[in-house]
């Protein structure tokens, strides 16, 4: 199973984000929440990752 997520910064928090005609909805939800959530573990270890590479230092642009 091949599995690619990607990571992104809300730059307008002021503003509801907006489901696509690809989707049926949307969910925010912080780190600690992500173990908890029903969907296979290789999305959560790439929202780990993810996550981990914000502890690395790295700016919003680099983090895109």
């Amino acid at each position: 199973m091949l599995i690619v997520t990607y990571g992104c910064t809300v730059l307008t928090p002021d503003r509801p984000p907006v489901v696509s005609h690809e989707h049926k909805q949307l969910g925010m939800f912080t780190a600690d929440e992500v173990p908890r959530l029903n969907m296979p573990d290789g999305y959560k270890q790439a929202i780990a990752a993810w996550y981990g590479r914000r502890d690395a230092g790295l700016d919003d642009y680099e983090r895109m």
